[in-house]
């Protein structure tokens, strides 16, 4: 049952390759679940970065939460550490939801004004969604009590930031 749901889950994120086997104290799902965590929140952050240009009315929502995918990033290192698990580029150049990619990226940082806090909207949207729904898999199917509670977090911050998306005010 687990397999199939390791399966789904990255048919879902759009891997069409199987992990690698879990080490200790990470079943496969929990290893999925972190192995698409840390290039979720890095794409997350390449797109807040580019906040910081003058007049974006979205700098404020990515100083709400930057830290938190930062920490997050941190946790699942320290948790692979721990575990003996090298780091996963699996995901590497996969054109997956939620993933925010290059070459979006460049179109967003060249768009300017209300076009640019659109696009980046957009793109911030689609990642928070996403990211709640690899959670979602793993409170499902996970059992590693740490990566569990990683995924109510993250379940639970994305519904935030997706409001904070909301609230943000409109570039002039």
């Amino acid at each position: 049952m687990r397999v199939l749901l390791i399966a789904a889950l990255l048919l879902v994120t759009g891997c069409g390759t199987p992990p690698p086997a879990a080490p200790a104290g990470l079943s496969a799902t929990d290893l999925a679940f972190v192995d698409l965590v840390i290039p979720q929140n890095e794409s997350a952050l390449a797109a807040l970065a580019l906040t910081n240009r003058p007049g974006s009315a979205l700098r404020p929502v990515a100083a709400q939460v930057e830290d938190r995918y930062r920490d997050e990033l941190a946790q699942v290192r320290e948790l692979l550490a721990r575990t003996g698990r090298q780091e996963s580029d699996q995901h590497e150049g996969h054109d997956m939801p939620g993933m925010i990619t290059a070459a979006e990226l460049a179109a967003a940082g060249f768009a300017e004004g209300a076009a640019f806090d659109q696009q980046l909207t957009g793109l911030l949207r689609t990642q928070f969604e996403e990211a709640r729904t690899v959670a979602r898999a793993e409170l499902s199917s996970g059992t590693n009590k740490q990566v569990l509670e990683l995924g109510a977090r993250i379940d639970s911050t994305r519904a935030e930031f997706l409001a904070l998306l909301g609230d943000a005010p409109k570039s002039p």
